[in-house]
C-alpha cells in the first residue's frame, strides 16, 4: 500500500502541484517534505498522488538525495472521511491498539554515516527544543545511543513521542520519556509487526497494546471468531479520563480514535467559534478537531471550510513573495535595491526575508493580519 521511495526524485516529482506541501532545506544539508497546513484537497483519496501525499509528514533526505528517515504516514481520525467510517473499517483485521501519548513525534537521522552520528528531528525540522529533550533522553538511555545506530544502518527508522513536563499540551507528564511508537522500512515503508518490534529488544519503552480490552466473540460464516468491537472503543473514548484517545493499527494502515475528555479539554466539542477553528488550523491541530466533531456526530465541514480559506490565502501570499524574490534575483537585486522597490509593499517583510534565504513563517503573519477577520460566533 506504500510508494517505494529510495530518492527524493522518487517522491517530489509526485506531490509538486500540491501547493500545501514544502520541500524544504534543514541546517544539516538534509531535505525535509511536509505539508505546512491541510484542507480537503491536501489528502484526497480521489488524487492520483495521495499515496505520496500522505509521506510527506517529515520524510527525510540525505544531502545526496538518498532516503535518510521515513516518519508515520499520514492517517485519519475514525469517522473523518468515507473510509474512515466505523462501518466501514476491517475490525476483524485490527493488529494492534496503542495508547495515544500526548507528546511530539521525535525520529532519530544520520547525519554522519561514515561514523554514525546521529540527530533527533519533529516533524518538520532538526532545531527544535522537543528534538534537542529527546537526543539527550536517548543518549542518557543504556544501549539507546547504540541501538539507534543499528536502526538507521539496517535502513529502518524508528518513530518515538517524546513527552515531559517541560512540555505541556494537555496531560501532564511527571518525567522525560522517549516511548517507541514504530519501526519502518526506509525504502518500502513496511511498518514492522509487533513479533518484530518485541525482537528487537529496544532500550526504549514500546507503547503499550491494549487490544484484548476491547476484543468479543463474534460470528463469522457459521464460526466464532474474536474482533474488535467498535462499541467498545466507542464506549472507551466517550467514558475514559486522562488518556489522549488511541492508535488502531489495521495490518500497514492506522486511523486515531480521540477520547471525549481530551477533546472537552481542548473546548473543542461544546463551544467552538469560527476563531477557534482558525487558531485550531493554524495550529496544526485540526486532525484533533475533526476526530472531536466527528465523534460526537457533528459535521466537519466548517473546519474544511476555514482550512480551505486559510491555505488560499497564505498559497497566494507565497506565490507572490515567491514570485517577486525570483526577479530580483533574476535582476541582480541586492538587498538594497528590493528594500528600495518593496518598501510599501504589504508583503515587505516576507520579501525581505526570504530575498536573504530565510524561512517566512506563514501561520505567524496569517495570525497578525487575518485572524481577527474570523467571527466569535459559536459555528
Amino acid at each position: 500500500m506504500f510508494a517505494k521511495i529510495e530518492h527524493l526524485n522518487d517522491l517530489v516529482p509526485q506531490v509538486a502541484a500540491n501547493t500545501q506541501i514544502r520541500v524544504k532545506e534543514e541546517s544539516t544539508g538534509h531535505t525535509v517534505v511536509c505539508y505546512m497546513l491541510q484542507d480537503e484537497d491536501t489528502f484526497d483519496e480521489d488524487n492520483t498522488n495521495f499515496t505520496h501525499a500522505r509521506e510527506c509528514r517529515g520524510i527525510s533526505f540525505h544531502p545526496d538525495g538518498t532516503i535518510a528517515a521515513r516518519t508515520l504516514h499520514k492517517f485519519f481520525n475514525v469517522g473523518e472521511r468515507e473510509t474512515t467510517l466505523p462501518e466501514n473499517l476491517d475490525w476483524m483485521n485490527v493488529t494492534r491498539i496503542m495508547t495515544k501519548r500526548d507528546g511530539s513525534m521525535v525520529t532519530p537521522v544520520l547525519v554522519n554515516t561514515q561514523i554514525g552520528t546521529w540527530r533527533m528531528k519533529t516533524k518538520k525540522s532538526f532545531d527544535t527544543k522537543e528534538a534537542d529533550l529527546a537526543l539527550t533522553v536517548a543518549m542518557n538511555t543504556e544501549g539507546g545511543n547504540r541501538w539507534i545506530q543499528r536502526m538507521l544502518f539496517a535502513g529502518l527508522t524508528p518513530t518515538f513521542e517524546i513527552t515531559s513536563p517541560k512540555f505541556p499540551i494537555v496531560l501532564i507528564y511527571e518525567k522525560d520519556e522517549l516511548t517507541l511508537l514504530h519501526v519502518r522500512e526506509n525504502v518500502s515503508g513496511r511498518y514492522l509487526d509487533e513479533d518484530e518490534l518485541i525482537a528487537l529488544h529496544s532500550p526504549f519503552p514500546l507503547v503499550e497494546n491494549i487490544i484484548e480490552q476491547f476484543m468479543e466473540e463474534t460470528m463469522v460464516m457459521g464460526c466464532f471468531d474474536r474482533a474488535v468491537s467498535w462499541d467498545k472503543l466507542k464506549h472507551y473514548a466517550e467514558t475514559t479520563e486522562g488518556v489522549e484517545g488511541v492508535v488502531i493499527q489495521f495490518g500497514q494502515d492506522m486511523v486515531k480514535l480521540k477520547t471525549k475528555w481530551y477533546c472537552d479539554l481542548h473546548h473543542s466539542v461544546t463551544f467552538t467559534r469560527w476563531r477557534d477553528i482558525a487558531r485550531t488550523v493554524l495550529a496544526d491541530q485540526s486532525d484533533d478537531l475533526k476526530g472531536a466533531f466527528a465523534l460526537t456526530g457533528r459535521s466537519i465541514e466548517p473546519i474544511l471550510e476555514v482550512e480551505h480559506k486559510i491555505n488560499g490565502i497564505i498559497a497566494a501570499a507565497e506565490k507572490a513573495v515567491d514570485e517577486h524574490v525570483g526577479n530580483g534575483r533574476v535582476l541582480n537585486r541586492t538587498p538594497k535595491d528590493m528594500a528600495l522597490a518593496f518598501k510599501d509593499h504589504a508583503l515587505f517583510g516576507q520579501i525581505m526575508a526570504a530575498f536573504r534565504g530565510k524561512t517566512v513563517d506563514w501561520r505567524e503573519w496569517y495570525e497578525k493580519n487575518y485572524l481577527d477577520t474570523w467571527s466569535l460566533e459559536v459555528v
